[in-house]
C-alpha cells in the first residue's frame, strides 16, 4: 500500500536559489575588497576598511533596490523606459564634456556632485534593457529589414558615447546584451548575422584606432615581450593565479596586490582572488556565475510574456558576459580591458545597477512560477497538465491495445493562501 504525503505549501514563488548566488557572490565580494584595498586605502586614506566601508554602503543601499525591484511589477516599467534611456543618453554626453566628467587613468566615466559619484556607463546597460525589452517584444516585424536600423542606430548610438570616454570593455557587454536581446525577440537570422558582423567590425575598428589598444592586442600575444611595461599587469595577474595554487596563500596574504599588481581591488580582483583562495576558490566564483546565467536563462524561458523574456535575457547575458570577460582578461584569454567583475570588483554604481537588475529578474521568474489563486493543486500551474486534470496517468491494460479511459478521482481544494 503506497503511502501519499500531502504536499506542504510552497512559502515563496521567488527564485531562492538566484538570491543564495548573488548573496554569496556579494559575501566573496566584500571579503575580497578588504583584502585587495587594505594596503591602497592605509596610504592614500589612513583607514585600511575605507574602502570596505564605502562598499558596505553601496551594498547595502543596492539590496534594498533588488528587493524593491523583486516586488515592483515588471511591466510598470513601461512609462519610464523611454525617458530613463533618453536621461541616460545625455549623461554619456556630458560625462565627455571638459569640467563636467571626472578624469581617472585618462579616462573619463564619472560625473560627481560633491562627494558622490555616478558611472552613466553602468546605468546604460539597465536603461538598454528596460527599454529593448519593451520595444522588441512590442513589435512583431522584426522579420523584416527595417526593424534592423533603428536597433542597430540606438545600440550603436549608445555604444559610441560608451567608446568616446574611453571604455570598450562596457561598449562590448552592452552591443553582447543587446544582441542576444534582439535574437530572443525572433529577428530573421540573415539581419541578425549583418548586424553580428557590423558589431563585430565596429569593435576592431575600435580597437585599432588607438596606439594604446593595439598595443594591448600585440600584449596579449606575447606580455613578455615588454615585461616592465605594456605586459606588465598581465604578466603579474598570471603570477598571482600561480601562485595560489590549488587553495591559495589564505585571505589577505596575496603578495602581488602590494604594489605588484594595478587596480587590485577594481579591474584584476580575480587575480588576488586567485592568489589568495587558490584554484578552489576561482572555481567556485566562476561555478556561482554558470549558475547565475542558468537560473537567470530559466526564468527567461518561463516568463510569462515576450517583454519578461527578454528582460530576464538582457539581464541574465549583461551579468554573465560583464563576468567572463572580466575573467578572460585576467586568465590573459582576451587582450586587456578594464571591466569590473560583477558583485566582487569595487564600485558603487556597478554594484547598485546590478543588483537592482537581480531585483527585476527576481520578479520576472516570480510571476512566471506563481500559481494563480483559483487553481487547484492538483492542476497545473507552471508544471503540471496544461488541461487541469490531476497527474495520476491513466491506467493500462497489457491484455488490450487501447487505453482505457483514465480513472479520475476527485482532487483536494486548497484555500488560496494569502500573498505578502
Amino acid at each position: 500500500m503506497r503511502l501519499s504525503l500531502p504536499r506542504l505549501p510552497r512559502t515563496t514563488s521567488y527564485d531562492l536559489t538566484l538570491v543564495a548566488v548573488v548573496l554569496a557572490l556579494l559575501a566573496i565580494g566584500l571579503a575580497m575588497v578588504y583584502s585587495a584595498s587594505g594596503i591602497p586605502a592605509r596610504d592614500q586614506r589612513d583607514d585600511p576598511s575605507f574602502y570596505l566601508f564605502q562598499q558596505s554602503l553601496w551594498a547595502a543601499l543596492g539590496l534594498v533596490a533588488m528587493a524593491a525591484a523583486a516586488r515592483i511589477d515588471y511591466h510598470r516599467l513601461r512609462p519610464f523606459a523611454v525617458p530613463l534611456l533618453v536621461v541616460v543618453l545625455v549623461l554619456l554626453a556630458l560625462v565627455l564634456l571638459p569640467g563636467l566628467g571626472t578624469r581617472v587613468g585618462g579616462a573619463a566615466r564619472w560625473l560627481r556632485v560633491g562627494g558622490f559619484g555616478l558611472q552613466p556607463s553602468e546605468v546604460a546597460k539597465l536603461a538598454l534593457v528596460v527599454y529593448l525589452a519593451f520595444w522588441l517584444g512590442a513589435r512583431k516585424d522584426l522579420a523584416k529589414s527595417g526593424a534592423a536600423l533603428p536597433f542597430a542606430g540606438l545600440v550603436g548610438t549608445t555604444c559610441a558615447l560608451v567608446v568616446a570616454e574611453p571604455d570598450l570593455g562596457t561598449a562590448i557587454v552592452i552591443g553582447m546584451l543587446a544582441l542576444a536581446m534582439y535574437f530572443v525577440a525572433g529577428a530573421r537570422l540573415s539581419i541578425f548575422g549583418l548586424i553580428g558582423l557590423a558589431a563585430l567590425g565596429g569593435a576592431v575598428v575600435a580597437a585599432l584606432a588607438q596606439p594604446y589598444r593595439v598595443q594591448r592586442v600585440l600584449t596579449f600575444l606575447d606580455p613578455w615581450s615588454d615585461p616592465r611595461g605594456a605586459g606588465f599587469q598581465t604578466i603579474q595577474a598570471l603570477y598571482a593565479l600561480a601562485l595560489g595554487g590549488p587553495f591559495g596563500e589564505g585571505l589577505g596574504a596575496s603578495r602581488e596586490k602590494a604594489g605588484f599588481l594595478p587596480a587590485p581591488y577594481t579591474d584584476s580582483i580575480f587575480a588576488v582572488l586567485g592568489e589568495e583562495l587558490g584554484l578552489a576558490g576561482s572555481l567556485t566564483v566562476i561555478l556561482l556565475f554558470l549558475l547565475l546565467a542558468f537560473r537567470g536563462t530559466r526564468i527567461a524561458l518561463r516568463a510569462p510574456d515576450r517583454e519578461g523574456t527578454l528582460l530576464a535575457t538582457g539581464v541574465t547575458m549583461w551579468l554573465a558576459a560583464q563576468a567572463w570577460i572580466n575573467i578572460a582578461v585576467v586568465a590573459s584569454l582576451v587582450p586587456m580591458t578594464g571591466i569590473t567583475l560583477p558583485f566582487i570588483s569595487y564600485g558603487g554604481s556597478s554594484l547598485l545597477v546590478g543588483l537592482a537588475a537581480v531585483g527585476i529578474l527576481l520578479n520576472v521568474g516570480h510571476q512566471g512560477t506563481a500559481e494563480p489563486a483559483h487553481q487547484p493543486r492538483g492542476a497545473r500551474g507552471a508544471r503540471g497538465w496544461g488541461n487541469g486534470r490531476s497527474r495520476e496517468p491513466a491506467p493500462r491494460d497489457r491484455r488490450s491495445p487501447r487505453r482505457l479511459a483514465p480513472v479520475t478521482r476527485a482532487v483536494r481544494r486548497w484555500p488560496p493562501r494569502a500573498r505578502g
